[in-house]
């Protein structure tokens, strides 16, 4: 995706409260190659301007048709860690996850260029992806027509979730 991507975070405090940060893409993997973006996992940190907390994620990029895709927990010290898929400005209407051979796992919300899962389906993705070795991300647009429908792999996952 050409210019930035912008991450919509969502951090548990009383409730979910969205910060949104614009992250250039190179800088998001280090100038990375981008045949690799999609088969490594990340972990970041970054300092809400605001309140000064510092918010991390464990990450990961699906690439289809030209368009990028983050999914992403994101860390929150109170041990609440929201699943959230982001990609281009255009309505998702649905994003299923479906690890290896478990039941698809619906999002509970989405809108213009996301989806969350709530924190229950969040903990359950997360027990599957530490166990699991690929997840398939499903996303539907406003026209009912799927913008992704790819796996990635779940391979450093847990390793890379460790890191907070």
């Amino acid at each position: 995706m050409a210019g930035s991507l912008k991450i919509l975070m969502f951090v548990a405090a009383a409730g979910l409260a969205v910060a949104e940060f614009a992250v250039a893409g190179p800088a998001l993997f280090g100038g990375g190659a981008r045949a690799a973006e999609s088969e490594a996992w990340n972990f970041q940190c970054m300092e809400d301007d605001d309140s000064g907390e510092k918010i991390c994620t464990t990450e990961i990029v699906a690439s289809d048709g030209g368009r990028d895709f983050l999914i992403y927990f994101v860390h929150h010290k109170g041990g609440k860690s929201p699943l959230v898929v982001t990609g281009e400005e255009l309505k998702f209407t649905g994003t299923t996850i479906k690890v290896d051979r478990e039941d698809p796992v619906q999002a509970d919300k989405c809108s213009v260029g996301m989806c969350y899962f709530e924190l229950a389906k969040s903990r359950l993705l997360l027990r599957q992806f530490r166990k699991g070795r690929r997840a398939r991300v499903s996303i539907i647009d406003d026209a009912l027509e799927f913008i992704l429908d790819q796996e990635v792999t779940l391979r450093g996952f847990s390793a890379t979730y460790a890191k907070f």
